[in-house]
Parts: structure tokens; sequence; C-alpha cells
């Protein structure tokens, strides 16, 4: 038996030898093809021939353009996630604070209690007791708040580290075609959670008289519990409140009020009781919840705008299409608020300080 001699091609080292091919390399449906595309259309890299197979008619770009936004949302990303990481970390910290200060006070507090119910002897030991139970269980319920607050804030906190330490793993890789499957959850961590916060209850001996105290031996205040305001964290890292305020899950009809208009260009609400409506005569009326008019004086005429609104002052504000303008009625007299410029103003509504908020649009027909 004999073996022929193998041939072996030595080839020179570089390090382009041992160096694995890019992901975006070659092209699976055209070997030897680089895929330097993106399909805007499947949303995948593509090799010239590919627009001209599976590919026909797509929408395509350069794949290394793609990359490069993809990279700047990364790297903007992870900015806003070290700001996020601060902010979130300083919440923890607080959240920690408040939680060992209420378990001092709360227990500065049983400590108190102890130092009564000595005073008292057993006398009292019964409605000690009674109280002490009330107290641990207030205590508990508390500080459980306190610590589900804590780890829901914790649990965001822990997101925030792993998306910063995955967005600082795909930046390291130059070519890497995960960039493509990268989904940004910023927008979802901008809105800070609002918290429910608790105050320690607190301990009160009454000055009674000795064959009073049965009745006034001891009384405490229950633990206050509220919600702080969430807060969103804009991309230049301002802090802004979020309203605890919440609208209604379902609408409750309050009145029905005929108006005898055959259609309402505006209506705002000046209270529980008095209403302000703009209709297609021309008159702006107060009314009343059984429908009565109150008040009542003629808008500007020729106007087919849709809003009106009430500043602090309860003077009424009225946009005119036609006029290109805002107008005032202060008591009786109606005057002119803004001049749009050729805006046309369309939604009206005053803030809390004052400040008219206006929707409109810019009229290309002049």
């Amino acid at each position: 038996m004999s073996f022929g001699a193998a041939y072996h091609e030595i080839l020179p080292y570089t390090s382009e030898s041992v160096k694995p091919k890019s992901e975006a390399s070659d092209c699976k449906d055209h070997p030897g093809k680089s895929r330097h595309l993106y399909c805007q259309d499947c949303n995948v890299p593509i090799c010239s021939l590919c627009l001209t197979a599976n590919h026909k008619r797509h929408g395509a770009v350069e794949l290394s353009e793609i990359l490069g936004k993809t990279r700047s949302i990364v790297t903007e990303d992870l900015k806003e996630l070290h700001r996020f990481e601060r902010e979130y970390s300083m919440i923890v910290e607080d959240r920690d604070i408040k939680i060992k200060k209420y378990t001092e006070q709360s227990n500065q507090e049983k400590s108190s209690l102890k130092t009564i119910g000595q005073i008292w002897h057993d006398i009292i030991d019964k409605a000690i007791e009674t109280i002490e139970h009330e107290l641990a269980d207030m205590v508990n319920e508390d500080l459980q708040i306190l610590r589900v607050e804590k780890d829901k804030v914790q649990n965001l906190y822990q997101i925030i580290k792993g998306c910063i330490e995955q967005n600082e793993h795909i930046l390291k890789e130059e070519k890497s075609l995960k960039m493509l499957e990268y989904k940004s959850i910023v927008e979802e961590l901008r809105l800070v959670p609002s918290m429910r916060d608790v105050r320690p209850p607190k301990l009160t001996l009454p000055d009674v008289k000795k064959e009073e105290f049965i009745e006034k031996i001891l009384s405490f205040q229950s633990s206050v519990h509220s919600t702080l305001p969430g807060f969103t964290i804009s991309k230049t890292g301002d802090v802004t409140m979020v309203s605890t305020q919440m609208m209604m899950e379902e609408p409750v009809v309050l009145d029905v009020l005929p108006t005898k208009f055959k259609k309402i260009k505006g209506i705002c609400c000046e209270s529980t009781e008095k209403v302000w409506i703009y209709g297609d005569d021309e008159k702006i009326k107060q009314l009343d919840r059984s429908g009565s008019t109150l008040k009542c004086f003629s808008a500007a005429t020729g106007n087919s705008q849709k809003d009106i609104a009430m500043n602090n002052d309860g003077n009424i504000a009225f946009s005119h299409k036609e006029e290109t303008c805002i107008y005032l009625v202060n008591k009786t007299k109606i005057e002119k608020f803004v001049d749009m410029s050729g805006w046309i103003p369309y939604g009206l509504c005053f803030n809390s300080d004052g400040e008219l908020l206006v929707c409109m649009r810019y009229d290309y027909t002049e």
C-alpha cells in the first residue's frame, strides 16, 4: 500500500489571513458580491445585483449610511442614558435616605410609646398594646410602600445600566449588523414614573385630666400618604415635573342644556354651574345649568371659526378666521386682542398663568 504525497500550499502570514470576514461582506444570493447597500423596504443588507432580483424596485441606500445613522442614534442614546443613570441613581439614593429616616422616626415614636406605657403602668397597658399594634401595622405598610416604590425605580435603574452596557458593546463593533436590530427605549425611560410618598405617623400626648385619660390617653396622627409628581428628562438634561392629576376614565353627564343653535362654534365652562357658548347666530351667551341665558353679547360678524376660551379674569376670547385675529371681550366691550398676521387661529386655551395658547395654520392662499 502506498500513499500519494498531498500537496499543501504555503501562504505568507498576514493579519488578514486570520481576520474573520465582515458580517456584511458577502451576499448569500450572489456569492462574491459585497453587501454594501441597504434595502429600505425589507430592512436587510443587499448587494447591487439584488436590486435586479428579489429587491427590484425597492428603495436602497448605502449600508454605511444606515450604520452611520444608527451609530449616531446609539451614541446620543448613550449620552441620555448616562444622564438617566445619574437621575435614577439620585432617586434610589433619596429613597434609601427616606426609608432610613422614616425608620428612625418611627422607631423614635415606638420608643415614645414605650415611655408612655411606663408612665401609665397597668391602667393603660391594654390601650398601649392596641395602639402599638396599629402603629406597627401602619409602619410595616408604609415601609412596604416605600420599598415597593424604591424597587420600581431600582428596576428602571438596572434597565438603564443594562442599556448602557449594551450600547457601549454595540459601539465597540465597527460594522456589526446587530446595530440594525437596535431598538431604542430612551423615550420609554424619559418619563420618570410618579411615586407614592409616605410621612411617618406621629404620636401626640394630649393634656387631659386623670379621670378623662381613658378616652384621651393617647392619639397619634396617621402617616400621610401622597403622590410625588414624576418628571421628564429632556435631551439637555433639564427636568420638568409632570402633573399627577388624572383625567376621568368615563365622562359624567351633569346636565343637558338646550341652546337652540343649529351649530355651536365654541364652548367654555366657567364652573360647574355656568357655561359660555358661541353659536351660529354670532352671539356669545352665558348659560346656567337650567339653560337660562345669564349674559349675551354679539360677536364679530362673518366669522366661521370655532373656539372660545376664558382667562383668569373671566374675559372671553374668540378666534376669527376671516380677519385672522383673536378678539377679547372685556365686560361688554369687544376689542382686537391679537393680530395673527396671516395665521388662521383655530383652537384657543388659557393656561394657569393666564397665557394664551393658540392652535393655528398659515393662510397660503394670500
